[in-house]
């Protein structure tokens, strides 16, 4: 059986802005876990917006998923008549 070798943990140039691809997991799972807290059904434009986010730091990461979690504990918004 012929196995693949895994890949490096750091990609080329571009790929991850030069970020080890294990945190930009880890930051998509905490993405998608404060979206699936919250009820949020992805479509395929979310799934590219989280996989672009995760690409940021982690300080911004954070700050996103901190309005996610407050976003569930505010009451709904009236719809304009």
């Amino acid at each position: 059986m012929d196995t693949t070798s895994p890949l490096p943990a750091t990609g080329g140039p571009g790929l991850h802005t030069g970020q080890d691809t294990s945190t930009a997991h880890t930051h998509r799972l905490r993405l998608y876990g404060a979206l699936d807290a919250v009820c949020v059904p992805l479509a395929a434009a979310d799934v590219q917006a989280v996989f672009k986010l995760a690409e940021l730091d982690c300080v911004t990461v954070h700050a996103v998923i901190d309005w996610i979690n407050t976003a569930r504990t505010l009451a709904p918004l009236p719809h304009p008549s």
